[in-house]
């Protein structure tokens, strides 16, 4: 029997592509919807104990955007930010949501702005963690760092799992053992000789983010900010900008935690998250 660990696992074509995603069981007749966006070459399995959670009292969905996951990878040159918000856009019309909630981690927290601001009719609330409305993406080592990741434009095979989350642990010092066994099995595949990360490796090469920050200015509805107080990608002084700049936007900095929040803290995220949708989900 299908229960609220066991997600139903489905597939539709959006914007030529086929797209992945999984679908908690509704809790109740009429219960809100809440969809789930992961981080750019994360997977919809990132949010798997968040989406349990929140499967109690919410209609839970959870999207592999383009490239991620067990969804279709696109041309190198289609992930810039309009073409994950076209298969947003499309993606929630075919399923048919009247009005929703909205949760991403960075990328798809760039999307969540994205959205909020473009589709204010759809969404109750939106929760963006840590991610500004802009990125600068073009650092100095950035082609450095994609040929050490991704050498010859491909993945790097990992003779284990443990291996890859070893070459992870250096950047989120503060992620827990039960995340890095989570990741280990929702974000790799097994591939000849090991294991590789399922994204496509152009969508890091090649993600286009847009400057977000004019339609941010103009979001009308609630949204709340989470920023990790040791994130290296949302800083403090970024997230006051977006406080000041965003007339119903209200934030929370999570002190001990880095970019994936929710993981690091997650019992605090969960609390400070709960709060805020329980205020709006019935706006």
């Amino acid at each position: 029997m299908t229960t609220a660990t066991e997600p139903s696992h489905r597939t539709t074509a959006v914007s030529g592509l086929q797209l992945h995603y999984v679908e908690y069981p509704s809790p109740c007749a009429g219960a809100p919807v809440m969809l789930f966006l992961h981080g750019l070459t994360s997977v919809w399995g990132s949010w798997r104990r968040v989406a349990e959670h929140f499967a109690g009292e919410y209609h839970v969905y959870l999207l592999d955007q383009r490239g991620h996951g067990e969804s279709e990878w696109a041309p190198a040159d289609r992930y810039r930010t309009e073409d994950y918000l076209a298969d947003l856009e499309a993606f929630v019309d075919q399923m048919g949501f009247q009005r929703f909630v909205l949760v991403g981690q960075s990328m798809g927290g760039h999307h969540t702005i994205a959205y909020t601001a473009k589709h204010p009719d759809r969404i109750i609330c939106a929760l963006a963690n840590d991610i500004p409305p802009a990125l600068n993406l073009d650092a100095p080592d950035r082609e450095a760092n994609n040929q050490r990741q991704y050498p010859g434009g491909r993945h790097r095979v990992f003779a284990t799992p443990a291996e890859w989350t070893e070459t992870r642990r250096p950047t989120v010092p503060l992620t827990p053992d039960w995340a890095h066994a989570l990741m280990e099995r929702e974000a790799l595949k097994q591939v000849p000789g090991g294991w590789s990360p399922k994204h496509d490796p152009n969508a890091p090469m090649h993600w286009q983010p847009a400057d977000l920050w004019d339609a941010a200015r103009t979001i009308n509805r609630p949204i709340f900010f989470i920023r990790g107080g040791r994130s290296q990608v949302l800083s403090a002084q970024a997230l006051q900008d977006m406080d000041m700049a965003i007339r119903p936007a209200r934030s929370v900095t999570l002190e001990k935690a880095g970019h994936s929040t929710y993981h690091d803290m997650e019992r605090e995220w969960i609390t400070i998250a709960s709060a805020f949708f329980a205020a709006h989900a019935s706006a």
